[in-house]
């Protein structure tokens, strides 16, 4: 008993999942039969950065990070994830050293490089669905409902940044 309370349990820091967060959705789109259709702006500046220097981006960037990509639901799911930037494969540490590869695998525990889970967080998909009023009305108005979705979703197993989990939020709670 006095050996427990002299040497107290450390905890493991808490996974910190992709679904953990909530994904930026888009507004819906209502289109009037005798107004003109609303554009929004596609692109968009972002000011919200978590560092102070394009060189400390790029250092952030190329942090390693272990993950876990979790398998799809659907039948006959991928059992990897295609995963590229600036046209350069994902960067794995494999036995000590980095290697290049033009995927990720699911259901396994890899590190790569930080700027490899940023495209994963961002990568989305927006499933579109329609509320047509009743077409016998003089001006129908068409509502055009926008439900994103990860395309990827996978856990952060080892992140040494201690703003890891604060970077990671900010990228799945953005919109586009």
């Amino acid at each position: 008993m006095n050996e427990a309370l002299n040497t107290p349990v450390r905890r493991a820091k808490r996974e910190v999942s992709s679904d953990d967060f909530p994904i930026g959705q888009k507004p819906d789109i209502l289109l009037h039969d005798d107004q003109p259709i609303e554009r929004e702006q596609i692109i968009t500046a972002l000011d919200d950065r978590l560092d102070n220097s394009y060189a400390e981006a790029l250092k952030i960037a190329e942090e390693p990070v272990t993950i876990l990509i979790h398998p799809s639901r659907e039948k006959n799911a991928p059992i990897v994830v295609d995963c590229w930037v600036n046209g350069r494969g994902a960067e794995v540490f494999v036995n000590g050293q980095w290697h290049t590869f033009n995927c990720l695998p699911v259901n396994v525990a890899v590190t790569t490089k930080r700027k490899y889970v940023e495209v994963l967080a961002r990568s989305k998909i927006d499933t579109i669905n329609t509320d047509v009023e009743d077409a016998t009305v003089e001006n129908p108005a068409n509502r055009i409902n926008r439900m994103t979705s990860s395309t990827a979703v996978f856990t952060v197993i080892g992140d040494t940044n201690p703003k890891g989990g604060e970077w990671l939020r900010r990228l799945m709670t953005q919109q586009g």
